[in-house]
């Protein structure tokens, strides 16, 4: 054997043996989640809508499916990084398109509807604390998702101090270089959090949130300042203009606190928030053009205490969102949700209607109580109990059950204004039901059910602007769907 030969066998075995040093170790997990709906009533709109006389068009009857899958990867002892993607539509609905998301399960599929949900890269501070996430990520509030929880690209700093775990995060909403048809650099919408938990013993632990909404420009996320009901009142006492469409600067600051305190079985907690700040825009209806602020003050907050005995858990809680009976004073004395399509307040309790539904997919997740009330300047209170069984001798199977009530605080945002005028306070109550059975650790199949019963919010308001519109009474509507999902 020459010497050349066994100079590349060396190398070769070094190459071999190096191999399994050098391997990446990832990990794949996620879920598949398919449904059969009915229900009574669509709504304006599936992610979130009002509940109003359009959904009288007619009821849903379909089956939507979900894919998720994530793969995290981990280079070193310092570095990892993760992609997170997605795939749903609804059975039947188009093919060969690459024009729109959520759709691909028409006949012939082939539907370019790949989405990525994050794709990110952690970075570990050697011999400290301090850990970093960069890019596209998820985020979420300490109020019960009430403001947000959603997937935003930006940087998240973590770290112990002390006794406290500290988050702090910036994050571009939406970059006014690159963003929309007609993008423009005074466009830009930025958000900066900043998280602090204490936890004094194993019982108690409490912290506090800062958020700081800050929109530079008229370009907006979404609906901004909620429904057409409040775009009425603010069309400059009357004088024709449309404050959505000529908004300028938004600065809102959010303040939360919240605790949980742990006394033998029982779990008692609770939150608060306060939101300040203020909302521009150029009325362009008078002979000189003049800036008008809205200022925005707002209140909320949630009391909770849990308990369980064996294999029965039970939850009561009482919520708080403040209203304003007079939006033509210059003043928004509400909860101002600029983020009202990306939060999922309250999914965790279980309903299907007037909050979030912790199971839809790409059909379905309401929540008209934060939409028509909360969020719309009405306010909001709201009582709930909710349940959840395991036998003891069915360890796999489970029940899930809850009751709750809902309503306004104000029936009208303007006193001289009947366009906001609504029937009364009470939105309605609500009782779901969940039965399901896990198969081989990793197979959920479930039966769910839900069923509202309106109150006078939702009845008949002889006019009113596009939100509440109804010339006839709405139907209570009623939601129920099988759902299997396949955890891997």
């Amino acid at each position: 054997m020459n010497k050349t030969v066994k100079i590349l066998l060396a190398l070769a075995m070094v190459a071999l043996m190096a191999a399994p040093a050098l391997a990446l170790e990832s990990k794949l997990s996620g879920f598949l989640n398919v449904r059969g709906i009915g229900d009574n009533f669509k709504a304006t709109n599936n992610y979130v809508g009002t509940l109003d006389d359009s959904a009288k068009i007619g009821s849903q009857n379909l089956v939507d499916q979900r894919l998720r899958m994530k793969l995290d990867t981990k280079i070193n002892d310092y570095l990892s990084f993760t992609y997170y993607l997605e795939v749903d539509f609804q059975w039947g609905d188009e093919q060969y398109s690459n024009a729109g998301r959520n759709d691909g399960g028409g006949i012939g599929a082939d539907t370019t509807n790949l989405e990525t949900k994050n794709a990110y890269l952690d970075v570990k501070v050697p011999d400290s604390t301090s850990s970093f996430r960069v890019g596209l990520q998820g985020f979420a509030d300490h109020n019960d998702y009430s403001f947000f929880a959603a997937d935003m690209a930006g940087v998240k700093y973590k770290a112990k101090l002390g006794g406290a775990d500290l988050t702090a995060g910036w994050f571009k909403l939406i970059d006014g270089d690159t963003y929309g048809t007609a993008p423009s650099p005074l466009d830009d919408v930025t958000l900066w959090a900043l998280q602090a938990e204490f936890k004094p013993n194993a019982n108690f632990k409490f912290g506090g949130d800062y958020y700081y909404y800050q929109n530079e420009g008229s370009q907006g996320y979404a609906t901004f300042l909620g429904t057409a009901d409040i775009a009425a009142v603010l069309a400059f006492n009357g004088g024709g203009g449309n404050w959505t469409a000529n908004r300028q600067d938004m600065n809102l600051h959010y303040f939360n606190g919240h605790a949980e305190y742990r006394l033998e079985n029982v779990v008692l907690s609770g939150w608060l928030e306060f939101s300040t700040g203020t909302a521009d825009s150029i009325n362009n209806n008078t002979a000189t053009t003049l800036t008008e602020d809205l200022d925005v003050q707002g209140f909320a907050g949630r009391l909770k205490a849990a308990t369980n005995f064996g294999g029965l858990k039970l939850a009561l809680a009482g919520t708080y969102f403040s209203g304003d009976d007079n939006l033509a004073d210059g003043d928004a004395d509400f909860i101002v949700n600029p983020l009202a399509t990306e939060s999922f307040a309250f999914a965790t309790d279980g309903f299907m209607i007037f909050t979030p539904d912790i199971a839809w997919n790409s059909v379905g997740q309401y929540g008209f109580a934060m939409v028509d009330a909360a969020w719309a300047g009405y306010g909001l209170g709201s009582v709930i109990l909710t349940g959840a069984y395991t036998p003891e001798q069915m360890k796999n199977a489970y029940i899930k059950a809850g009751v709750g009530y809902f309503s306004s605080l104000e029936d009208k945002l303007a006193a001289n204004d009947p366009r906001t005028d609504r029937a009364g306070t009470e939105l309605g109550t609500e009782v779901y039901l969940r039965v399901g059975y896990r198969f081989a650790k990793k197979l959920d199949l479930s039966i769910n059910g839900s069923y509202a019963s309106l109150g006078d919010f939702y009845d008949n308001n002889g006019g009113g602007t596009a939100a509440n519109t109804a010339t006839t009474d709405i139907d209570d509507p009623y939601e129920v769907y099988l759902k299997a999902t396949l955890f891997f």
